[in-house]
């Protein structure tokens, strides 16, 4: 399998999976040390793949866990970089309650030892750069509910 980013048109266009994953009223995210920002886990859908399998995958290679019920929350059509190097990323948003077996403390992502795990809470993510900032709205989303944005940068 393949990951879906190709170079197209002056830009690179990718197909991402994330998953929010919820412990009481905290998110976990992904930085690493210099960066400034924090992401959701997640990875590039690969060919012959669907979204669910990758998200599910992406969850166990990162974390060693066993992903729990996925339910997507959200589709972003995300543009964003500077003009020399502009990208077009199809994201799938999956919320997802976090396993108990997951640390409270941070803890570094199996499959890159430079980046790390650690629970925001939710009540900081306003002033906390979190991406894609759309995921205040899939973290709304309610069940049987998938919200369709678009951004811009």
């Amino acid at each position: 399998m393949t990951d879906i980013r190709l170079p197209l048109g002056g830009l690179k266009f990718s197909v991402r999976v994330a998953i929010l994953c919820v412990r009481d009223d905290r998110l976990l995210a992904n930085t690493a040390q210099g960066l400034g920002f924090w992401f959701l886990p997640g990875g590039a859908l690969a060919t012959d793949e669907d979204i669910t399998t990758c998200a599910a995958r992406e969850w166990e290679e990162e974390t060693g866990t066993s992903a729990g019920p996925l339910r997507l929350v959200g589709v972003l059509e995300n543009f964003f970089g500077p003009p020399h190097k502009r990208q077009h990323e199809l994201g799938f948003y999956f919320r997802m309650d976090a396993p108990p077996e997951l640390p409270d403390e941070p803890f570094m992502v199996l499959d890159n030892a430079e980046t790390l795990c650690e629970w925001v809470p939710l009540t900081e993510l306003a002033a906390r750069p979190v991406y894609p900032l759309a995921l205040s709205e899939f973290l709304t989303a309610g069940p049987g509910e998938v919200r369709h944005l678009v951004e811009r940068s």
